[in-house]
Parts: C-alpha cells; sequence; structure tokens
C-alpha cells in the first residue's frame, strides 16, 4: 500500500494528529511547573490527578457514545469542547486576567474533552484500513508523533513561561482548524446498526448500566486482556526511561568533561538522560520507514515478537549501564526494536476489535499509559532497596513477559482468523 492509497480521512486526521502534537507537547510537560509556581506544590499534584481521572472518565464514555451514534459526531463535540475551553484557558493567562484555580477547572474540562476524542479518532482509523495497511498509517502516525514531540517541546520551553496568553490564542487557532476540517472534510466511518427496539428517527440512548456492561464485555474478552496487560508491561520499560533510569544517572554519573566534534562540555546524569531521549526522537523520526521497509517481508509475528526482545534487553541494559559510550548504542539498538515492533502492535488493535465496540475498545487500551506510569512510578520507589542489576533482571521480566502474552496473541490470530468478531454476541447493543 502506498500513501495515495490511503483514505482522505486518515490523511486529514494525520495532519491535525501532527498539529495536536505539538499543542499538546507545548503544554503538558510544563502544566506542573506552571500549577506549583501559581499555587504551590501539593494543590498542583491535586490537579494533576484530576486532569488525568477526568481524560480516563471521557475516553470511557467517548468511546461507548461513539459506538453507539457514530465517530464523526462525537469527534466534533469533542474538538468544540477542546476548543472552547482553550479559549478561557488563553483568556485566564492574559493581560487582563491571571486566574490558575479557574484555568485549573477548564485543564480538567479540556482533557475530559481530549478523552472523548480519542476512541472515536482511533477507531476512525482502524474503520477505514485492513491488517496491511494499518501497519504504515501506524508508522506514519509514530512518525509523526515523535516529530510532533520534538517540536512541540521546544516551543513550549521558548513560549510557555514568557508568551503563555499568546501560546494559548496560537492553540486556539489550531483547535478551530481541527474543528472547521473535521465538519468539512472529514466523513463518516462508521454507521451503527439498529436494534429492534430503536426507530430510525431516535437517537440511541446510553445509560450509565449500558456503559459499564460494554467495557465489562471488554474485560471478558481473553484475548484483548492479554493484549493490554502486554502493553503495559512493554510501556513500562518505556516509562522507565524517565522515571527510575532517568533517576538512577543523576544519582551515578557524576559531573565530567566531554568533547564531542572539538567542543569541551560538562556532563552529568541529566544531560545524559536528555542525549538518550533524544536520540531515541531522532531515530524514531529518521528510521521509521527504513525499518518498516527492511522487515516489509518478515511475519508480523517474528517481525513483533523479535522487536520486543530487542527492545526488553536493551532498556533493561540501561537500569545498570553507566558508560556513557555503551548508553548510547543500547538506546540505538533498543529503538531499532522498537521501531520492529510498534506498528504491527499498533495494527494488531483492528484484529482484536469487534466492529461494533471498536471505540470501546480504544477507551479501554488508552488505560495502558496509566497502568505503565503507576507500575514505573512503584519501581522507583523499589529502586531505593534494590540494586540497578537486580532492577534490570524486574525490567527484562516484565518485558519478556509482554513479548510472551503477544506471541501467544498473534498465535491465536493466525489459528483463529477473525476472533474478535466472535464477540460481537457478547457486547450489549
Amino acid at each position: 500500500m502506498k500513501m495515495r492509497d490511503i483514505h482522505p480521512n486518515i490523511k486529514l486526521r494525520l495532519g491535525m494528529q501532527f498539529l495536536g502534537g505539538l499543542v499538546s507537547m507545548a503544554v503538558i510537560p510544563f502544566l506542573a511547573i506552571y500549577f506549583a509556581q501559581k499555587i504551590g506544590a501539593a494543590e498542583t499534584g491535586v490537579i494533576l490527578i484530576l486532569i488525568v481521572i477526568s481524560g480516563v472518565i471521557g475516553g470511557f464514555i467517548g468511546g461507548h457514545v461513539s459506538d453507539k451514534i457514530g465517530r464523526r459526531n462525537i469527534m466534533i463535540y469533542s474538538e468544540i469542547g477542546v476548543l472552547i475551553t482553550y479559549l478561557f484557558i488563553a483568556f485566564c493567562n492574559s493581560p487582563w486576567f491571571d486566574l490558575p484555580y479557574v484555568s485549573a477547572a477548564f485543564f480538567v474540562l479540556n482533557m475530559f474533552a481530549g478523552g472523548m476524542f480519542q476512541p472515536a479518532a482511533q477507531a476512525m482509523i482502524i474503520d477505514v484500513t485492513d491488517s496491511e495497511s494499518r501497519k504504515l498509517v501506524f508508522t506514519i502516525s509514530y512518525w509523526l508523533g515523535n516529530l510532533a514531540t520534538a517540536i512541540g517541546g521546544i516551543m513550549g520551553a521558548f513560549l510557555f513561561k514568557t508568551y503563555l496568553f499568546e501560546l494559548f490564542i496560537g492553540i486556539s487557532g489550531i483547535s478551530l482548524l481541527s474543528v472547521l476540517m473535521t465538519i468539512f472534510f472529514i466523513s463518516e466511518t462508521y454507521t451503527p446498526e439498529q436494534t429492534s427496539s430503536e426507530s430510525s428517527s431516535e437517537q440511541p440512548k446510553s445509560s450509565p448500566l449500558e456503559i459499564v456492561q460494554s467495557y465489562t464485555a471488554v474485560l471478558k474478552d481473553k484475548l484483548f486482556m492479554f493484549y493490554i496487560v502486554g502493553a503495559v508491561f512493554i510501556f513500562t520499560l518505556e516509562q522507565s526511561l524517565t522515571n527510575y533510569i532517568g533517576i538512577r544517572l543523576e544519582k551515578e554519573i557524576p559531573e565530567q568533561s566531554a568533547s564531542l566534534f572539538g567542543m569541551e562540555f560538562l556532563l552529568d546524569g541529566t544531560k545524559v538522560l536528555g542525549f538518550l531521549k533524544t536520540e531515541n526522537t531522532l531515530l524514531v523520526v529518521l528510521l521509521s520507514t527504513v525499518v518498516l521497509f527492511l522487515f516489509k517481508k518478515w511475519k508480523d509475528r517474528w517481525t513483533l515478537v523479535t522487536g520486543m526482545f530487542i527492545f526488553s534487553v536493551c532498556f533493561s541494559a540501561l537500569a545498570f549501564t553507566n558508560n556513557v559510550l555503551i548508553l548510547l548504542i543500547v538506546i540505538f539498538v533498543g529503538t531499532i526494536g522498537e521501531l520492529m515492533y510498534v506498528p504491527v502492535k499498533q495494527a494488531m488493535l483492528g484484529d482484536l476489535a469487534p466492529s461494533n465496540a471498536r471505540s470501546t475498545y480504544m477507551a479501554f487500551y488508552s488505560l495502558t499509559f496509566y497502568g505503565a506510569t503507576i507500575i514505573a512510578s512503584l519501581l522507583i520507589i523499589a529502586g531505593e532497596w534494590v540494586s540497578p542489576v537486580a532492577m534490570g533482571g524486574v525490567l527484562l521480566v516484565l518485558g519478556l513477559l509482554g513479548t510472551a502474552l503477544y506471541y501467544l496473541i498473534t498465535r491465536s490470530l493466525d489459528a483463529n482468523g477473525s476472533a474478535p468478531e466472535d464477540m460481537k454476541a457478547t457486547l450489549p447493543s
């Protein structure tokens, strides 16, 4: 499949995803600093927890409702909510107003709207792709996400502190563009089947009980639960780079002189972590399509398992290695493994999620980020009593368990064909 064969919806969504990524990375990493300076550290912790919870609730509601009424309407309503909240946030941080508590309330609403949007947008991509084309689409999506992370982070670093009002006005403009693009150019990709109790003139209704029933049905999907648990384990390794590994590097690598291309500079653990993250991002941006091309003749199962194994070994080695050159080599090899498994892993979502519940499944999948964040945070605490080598062993075990689960999933999919469609009978209509 070539780029010109991709559905117009996806081309537009990929472009808007890039702009949305710029917005997120220019704001999200700096929220803790902003609120800590404005209202204090303790209050900031509460606000950030509320923001996360709001996003999770929005995702669960949006995922269920999208499967009831279609993707496009939920996307439009959610994007309008994001636009309105960013406009209010801009005026709460304008030359005329300085209202951090009101800003916090609108950030909670903003995350709720954004949470509602994501499952519908992800399900729309799956609606109009097949197993093979998804690998290309998710490779491009992954590439754009990393590029947006790099550029958005730089934008935020320069603009967030000094030009906050102008930054949020610009973000509001991007949000308005996204709303207009969705309204005028995005077509609906999923029309729910009406049950006998629903007339053609009635809009399907969702009760809290129905929402609970839909997610209970997902919990009973053993194959998808394997996917979720495996994703949490693998993503924990990636999260550990900026959690346990980052903290360890800061403690164990003293400030020292270094040179690069004849330039002398001071190097410490924090700078080493920065180099590792930059290398990882640049490699993803530069090599995504190269790795996809090199392994396109491999069976998906072996590309996935081999990539996860390489990634797990390399990222667990980061837990106890202090030699800077070895760290750079390990992150290079580990990123190659990451680029091997990510497109296949993402494409599998479409094979696992039944067509009548894709948004619901995508909402559930979003929890993997929070699960991995919790485990990575617990590993920071455990790191106070466990040696770096032992922690490397823990991370390796998590990675290998995740790899084994994905091997079982791919073997089951190969054996059963379209397994997800069997779930339709258990999902509430």
